[in-house]
């Protein structure tokens, strides 16, 4: 719980300083750390994958500890509640400022070579709602990662909750 409330507090105390820099105009020296900038969200691929505008180049990123139903993978095809996890994330972060967040325990970049992040939009672990809604799942590759604990407690209680996919009588999760 106290590691959730001190991500809260550092999200906020972050978005205050790159508030501070953008209404006074003074330069912001935080400008080399990509956790610092606000990134623009171009495209939205799918539930669990975003492009985003980083560093003056577009960036593929995938979201740490969260897969979604696939809706783009040939091999799979559509699956049960993907377009809505898809739909949900387009709706929530095309052409929106997000900070990006890494995480050492994860690497940087996955075998696909996207980026692996946090997104947090408005103060909010965006990789964690999708899961606490239910339009994802929790997920963790290999070795655990820093937000874990928490993305569990948020897929229990959507499951517990019948909320998005686990409402769905044709989805077998």
């Amino acid at each position: 719980m106290f590691d959730s409330f001190y991500n809260t507090i550092k999200v906020l105390l972050f978005s205050a300083i790159l508030s501070f820099y953008q209404i006074t105009g003074v330069p912001n020296p935080f400008q080399t750390d990509p956790f610092f900038k606000e990134n623009t969200v171009v495209e939205v691929v799918d539930g669990d994958t975003i492009d985003v505008f980083l560093e003056g180049q577009i960036q593929r990123v995938r979201l740490i500890g969260v897969n979604t139903p696939e809706t783009v993978d040939k091999r799979r095809g559509v699956e049960c509640f993907g377009p809505e996890a898809s739909s949900f994330l387009k709706n929530t972060l095309t052409g929106k400022q997000v900070i990006l967040e890494n995480d050492e325990t994860q690497g940087d970049k996955d075998a696909f070579k996207r980026l692996l992040r946090y997104v947090f939009l408005d103060n909010q672990n965006l990789n964690q709602k999708i899961i606490y809604e239910g339009y994802g799942f929790e997920y963790t590759y290999k070795k655990p990662y820093k937000y874990q604990k928490e993305f569990r407690e948020a897929q229990r209680d959507a499951r517990d909750n019948y909320k998005g996919l686990w409402n769905q009588d044709n989805c077998r999760y």
